[in-house]
């Protein structure tokens, strides 16, 4: 089955920042922040570092759920510490986010496991590769949108731009370095909109 994924901002083969939800076979439900591609159609896939809780419930049920919320303290709570069970719904086979604006059912296919020889990352921790297929895709809010972070690179060096022409010395360095990063990010994650929006600022940076 095919799913238009647009109306909620997302686009095939881009990285979106969203809540992963999952349950365990005690029904004890966890929730992570964890980047989401769509593949197109009904295709998807997700990476998750070896010992987390989300990856070991997803192993056990082969099901997650992607929940698309720009919540500060969803996101916040998800990643330091446990999110209360209020907020998610009464369902107990599931795990859903009760305030999420849209969400979608994944059924697992494949968990492929990647070393650090295989994925060359910043420390010895394995990482794992899970393509899923959609089972379900649900919009409670029409003005949901899933969040792309290249975007937020992009207005930091939008703000640090206007600093950048007034300072020198290792504080210049210090917004110069911050912007290669967040070019180096966009690049990896984001459309070409706010690519080609990169690409005009930083013109702008080499000029002062």
């Amino acid at each position: 089955m095919k799913y238009d994924l647009s109306s909620v901002g997302i686009h095939r083969n881009l990285q979106y920042e969203c809540i992963t939800t999952t349950i365990n076979s005690d029904k004890e439900k966890n929730s992570a922040a964890f980047a989401f591609i769509y593949l197109g159609d009904d295709k998807v896939m997700c990476r998750i570092f070896e010992g987390s809780k989300s990856l070991e419930n997803i192993k056990q049920t082969k099901r997650y759920v992607v929940n698309i919320t720009q919540d500060p303290l969803v996101f916040t709570r998800s990643t330091i510490d446990k999110l209360p069970d209020e907020y998610y719904t009464d369902d107990e086979d599931i795990a859903i986010l009760k305030d999420s604006g849209a969400y979608l059912v994944i059924d697992v296919d494949e968990i492929e496991m990647k070393t650090p020889n295989d994925f060359p990352i910043k420390n010895d921790t394995n990482i794992y590769f899970i393509k899923g297929t959609i089972n379900d895709f649900v919009i409670r809010d029409e003005s949901a949108q899933a969040f792309n972070r290249g975007f937020s690179g992009l207005i930091e060096s939008l703000v640090n731009c206007s600093r950048y022409k007034i300072v020198d010395g290792e504080k210049k360095k210090y917004y110069k370095d911050r912007l290669e990063e967040n070019k180096r990010v966009i690049e990896k994650v984001s459309d070409e909109k706010t690519k080609k929006a990169m690409e005009i600022l930083a013109e702008e940076y080499e000029k002062n």
